[in-house]
């Protein structure tokens, strides 16, 4: 009589320590962290714009004994106005699967994370729609294969190109027109994987550190407060016809006044506004980020966790920003 073996002795299940699942690292997104957040109590609201040339003339003069001093005022221009839309994304579950599941699922949980994600890459695109392209900017810098023109430059794979001199002479074009100096590089992930590699960033740290170019070492060569790598990615093609891509452009970058804090007459290239709605009952969560909410769904036995958030990503200082298009070759685009 045979012995049992194999399928005999064990039937296959899940594991119940170990599942496989894809989903962006946290630090790739790049959107709320890049400009500052303004909470607000009213869903649409204008904000004041003074005149920035009556700020800076040179107007003060010597005033003579018991002469009038010369004096002056500032002009407001049009209001800025924001409108906060709600982006809300919700995933339900019956009670039937809660019953049959598995140990290694925690459904409760698995939704949350989806719709989480969900709202992250919507968020990560709306924001490379508003500021992460040619024409948005007052100022659009075009790479070139070649010898560069005016509003151009060598791009960055090339072995002959200076990228850390052309985000100097980028800096000073910001200086020059608003008086701040930009404090933020925000570069696509493959541009990123190009500078970390640049001879003339490597040679910077080749006899002072382990070899590794770290995103804070690439702030200090830049001569900026924060060096941010956007790497997030998302499925760009309908479902069951499924390719990836990268929620920004590969081969751009943005160089930008992004102020620490939303200030009184301080601009920034862009501000967050998000709507800062009364706390209702069986709201969890980062409000900063999202509302996530669970509640029952009696008539279907079931169980919808939703997410949502009001807000309007903002361009408010163009002025602010100059952008860097095709910083590398297109051609060494990786595809999935």
């Amino acid at each position: 009589m045979p012995e049992p073996t194999g399928s005999d002795l064990h039937i296959d299940t899940l594991l119940s320590n170990l599942s496989v699942g894809y989903l962006n690292a946290p630090s790739a997104y790049i959107a709320d962290r890049v400009f500052p957040v303004v909470l607000t109590d009213k869903q649409s609201d204008k904000y004041a714009i003074y005149n920035k040339y009556d700020w800076f003339r040179d107007e003060a003069k010597i005033r003579a004994p018991l002469a009038e001093s010369a004096g002056g005022g500032f002009a407001l221009e049009t209001p800025g106005t924001f409108f906060c839309d709600e982006w809300a994304y919700h995933s339900d579950f019956a009670d039937e699967d809660v019953d049959n599941a598995d140990e290694v699922f925690n459904i409760e949980e698995d939704k949350t994370a989806y719709v989480i994600e969900k709202l992250r890459i919507g968020r990560e695109r709306r924001w490379a729609a508003k500021y992460f392209a040619t024409g948005i900017w007052d100022k659009d810098l075009e790479g070139q294969t070649d010898t560069p023109g005016t509003d151009e430059f060598l791009v960055w794979d090339d072995a002959s190109s200076t990228p850390i001199e052309d985000v100097e002479d980028a800096k000073a074009i910001v200086k020059g027109v608003t008086g701040l100096m930009p404090n933020t590089l925000v570069v696509a992930e493959r541009v990123h994987q190009c500078l970390k590699n640049h001879l003339d960033i490597v040679d910077r740290f080749k006899y002072t550190q382990a070899g590794v170019i770290t995103e804070q070492l690439l702030a200090k060569v830049f001569g900026i407060d924060r060096y941010m790598v956007a790497g997030a990615v998302y499925a760009e093609s309908p479902k069951g016809t499924e390719t990836m891509g990268y929620a920004l452009t590969q081969y751009d970058v943005l160089l930008v006044y992004s102020a620490p804090r939303p200030n009184k007459r301080h601009p920034s290239g862009g501000y967050t506004f998000r709507w800062r709605r009364p706390i209702i009952r069986g709201v969890s969560g980062d409000r900063l980020e999202a509302t996530i909410r669970k509640f029952r769904l009696d008539k279907q036995r079931g169980t919808r966790i939703e997410g949502g958030v009001y807000e309007d990503q903002k361009l408010v200082a163009a002025e602010c920003g100059v952008y860097f298009h095709n910083a590398i070759a297109s051609g060494r685009t990786i595809t999935s």
